[in-house]
């Protein structure tokens, strides 16, 4: 996650006595001028006079032995669950996580009161969604949107203290990996709105079947006050539920489907075009037609229902909505389609999950007008299932085979390998290769270059921590 860098806080400066106040914590001083606040890090290696060094206790590194280190850079103030023995200032809190949060709800509550907040979960295409809701929304407000994975715990709060009172509205993620994560950062935010996308199978390791996920999604409620509204994927039995859980709290529960017409915001019409997908959302306002993504994929007509629903409630006309969605652009690597010598390369290696994966072997479909190889590799934190999920994507694969002929599986990693033998039921076993290379895959490079040929489209998908862009590159070299 990208919570390592100095946060510069936009309200500057703060007071470690507002800190304090603030965190539930115990300011004590040196004896010396307490110092003001204009900057948050999480690395002691970013910190200095000016910069809050908070100490966080990690599985792996405890921040509080970096106080010396963060010291020496002259840094004076520290956020902390231990008394230092060094002689500074520092805010000593029970936990320096939970503080964090404290913080950044304190300064929204101060600074940012009239800030229209949203705030994006779901087990997949968050950040695709979050781009989608800021395409729409910066068409007629001064918008804060994070670049970068800030949608932790500590990313959330960092994130927040980003904001400034010139922005009329912020568009927040909101990810998770266990239980309380959701519930602790809706509680900092308050969203105005709060989409749930999707109920998947990432982190299904942690959370044990996607009841418990959809659980975890769920707790967005938390935090959300009074006359907020939730929007919620339609097609999604799990989240059924959200209705009960939101009229206790006297919040608006709105549906998004892409299958049901009963719901409140409905897609309908949808066509993929070159480059992109064109459909009509049916709102309680009437029917946006013609709404266009400059975005292959039908995953991608949800996040855009998503964003001109909520446009839709902040008021923006039909011209604005579908004016501020062909403004969207991918974020980072995810489907980034490019060509190059006549071939077209899809790379979206970001993330995976089942749900994705599948996502973008319809892309891959959509996409393609001569032969397809995907490249695949491991799929992260699916708990017991892994192996049956892994087999289940290259039985899709199977499938795009079948229905549209010539293609062909290249798979990296131990748990890619399991993709393979799910495709093999369908796919030949000359169109299916394994790469037995580690990261860079010299192997799979060498094997890409000789199938290569004009016409061809290529899509790269696994999780982040497989490094498949190192394969595209490679690939895309004359070397």
């Amino acid at each position: 996650m990208d919570i390592d860098m100095k946060i510069k806080i936009q309200e500057a400066p703060l007071t470690l006595s507002w800190i304090a106040k603030a965190t539930d914590g115990v300011l004590m001083t040196d004896g010396k001028a307490v110092p003001d606040i204009r900057y948050i890090c999480t690395d002691s290696r970013e910190a200095d006079a000016e910069t809050l060094f908070c100490a966080i206790v990690g599985e792996r590194v405890d921040g509080h032995n970096y106080i010396s280190a963060a010291m020496k850079l002259g840094c004076r103030a520290v956020l902390c669950q231990k008394q230092p023995g060094e002689a500074l200032c520092a805010v000593v809190v029970p936990d320096t996580v939970t503080a964090m949060g404290k913080l950044a709800e304190a300064y929204k509550n101060e600074f940012l009161a009239d800030l229209f907040t949203v705030a994006v979960t779901g087990s997949v295409g968050k950040t695709t969604t979050k781009e989608c809701l800021a395409a729409v929304l910066s068409q007629e407000e001064r918008l804060f949107k994070k670049d970068g994975n800030y949608n932790s715990t500590i990313g959330l709060p960092l994130s927040v203290t980003e904001i400034s009172r010139d922005h009329t509205a912020a568009v927040l993620e909101m990810g998770m990996s266990g239980f309380g994560e959701i519930q602790s950062m809706t509680r900092v935010v308050h969203p105005d709105v709060a989409c749930i996308i999707n109920i998947g199978t990432s982190h299904m390791e942690h959370l044990g079947s996607r009841e418990g996920i959809a659980t975890a999604k769920l707790e967005i409620i938390e935090g959300m006050r009074q006359g907020s509204t939730l929007l919620i994927n339609g097609d999604e039995p799990l989240l059924h539920q959200a209705h009960g859980f939101c009229r206790e709290r006297g919040i608006t529960c709105l549906r998004v489907s892409l299958s049901d017409a009963t719901a409140d915001f409905y897609a309908d019409a949808i066509t993929a075009k070159e480059g992109g997908m064109i459909f009509d959302l049916h709102t309680p306002n009437g029917v946006l037609s013609g709404l266009t993504l400059p975005a292959v994929g039908y995953h991608m007509v949800w996040a855009a229902a998503f964003a001109a629903a909520v446009g839709v409630l902040r008021g923006m006309t039909h011209e604005r909505i579908k004016c501020g969605l062909s403004t969207y652009r991918p974020a980072g690597m995810r489907q980034n389609i490019t060509t190059e010598d006549r071939v077209t390369y899809i790379e979206d290696c970001y993330n995976a999950a089942p749900e994705s994966m599948a996502a973008a072997l319809s892309v891959l479909k959509l996409t393609a007008k001569g032969r397809m190889i995907a490249v695949l590799g491991d799929m992260k934190e699916l708990g017991d299932n892994t192996i049956a999920l892994h087999r289940a994507v290259g039985q899709k694969v199977a499938e795009l085979s079948r229905e549209n002929g010539e293609v062909y599986l290249v798979t990296v990693g131990e748990l890619g390998s399991e993709i393979a033998r799910g495709a093999t039921e369908a796919l030949p076993t000359d169109r299916v290769f394994v790469s037995r290379d580690p990261a860079p895959y010299e192997d799979a490079v060498r094997h890409l270059k000789t199938l290569l040929r004009e016409g061809d489209t290529v899509l790269f998908k696994a999780s982040r921590a497989m490094t498949l862009e190192v394969i595209a590159k490679a690939v895309k070299s004359n070397d």
